[in-house]
């Protein structure tokens, strides 16, 4: 593992499971308080956070920010059909030393990997932060009541395609936090970064 660490900001590459994943690795310049891992849509790729200054921005602030390229997209290999999503995700999360249960950032399309990690995994993370994702209908209310863990849900005012169930079902996660992004649409982070930017930190800063 001591390969990838000599560099900072530069695209690195792991294999997980027989596929090469590009991802960034922003460390801050002390012991991080947890690492905060960012999937990311269709139509976008790990360079969405950089161009963003949300990795500069969570390094700053202490955290360790790893962006990847979901297996398909940017600069990442496609993983085996029959390779579960929920898997690729727990590897590559543990291929890391997390000294402290990490983060994971999943808007749109990341829902594929992301909810099942969510319900599959639990105990793994420190908290999640879904904005607008897809596959949140393939769990029900009462599975949603159930799970124990800090949630951030960031949603789009405009997004009537995804917005809804976020209302309906991230809402019933105990303790959530719901987050509507006046004017904004499917990808809401884009429309008013600086909202983004404070109720990001805001959640990450109540983790304990």
């Amino acid at each position: 593992k001591q390969w990838y660490q000599r560099r900072v900001r530069g695209v690195l590459h792991v294999d997980i499971n027989g596929s090469k994943i590009a991802f960034y690795n922003y460390k801050p310049v002390h012991t991080p308080i947890r690492t905060v891992y960012l999937l990311h849509g269709m139509k976008f790729s790990k360079e969405t956070w950089k161009t963003l200054g949300t990795l500069e921005l969570l390094r700053e602030q202490g955290y360790r920010a790893i962006a990847l390229d979901l297996p398909g997209y940017g600069g990442s290999s496609s993983i085996h059909k029959d390779f579960p999503k929920e898997l690729f995700l727990k590897e590559f999360i543990e291929f890391f030393d997390n000294r402290s249960p990490p983060v994971v950032i999943s808007p749109s399309m990341s829902g594929e990997f992301a909810v099942p990690f969510v319900f599959a995994y639990p105990a793994i993370l420190g908290g999640w932060v879904p904005v607008a994702p897809v596959s949140l209908s393939k769990h029900g209310e009462q599975e949603y009541e159930a799970l124990k863990l800090p949630v951030l849900a960031v949603y789009g005012e405009r997004d009537s395609t995804f917005g809804p169930s976020v209302e309906q079902l991230l809402g019933k996660v105990p303790g959530a936090s719901l987050v509507k992004i006046p004017s904004a649409g499917h990808s809401c982070y884009l429309d008013d970064p600086k909202l983004w930017h404070s109720s990001l930190s805001k959640f990450l800063s109540s983790l304990s």
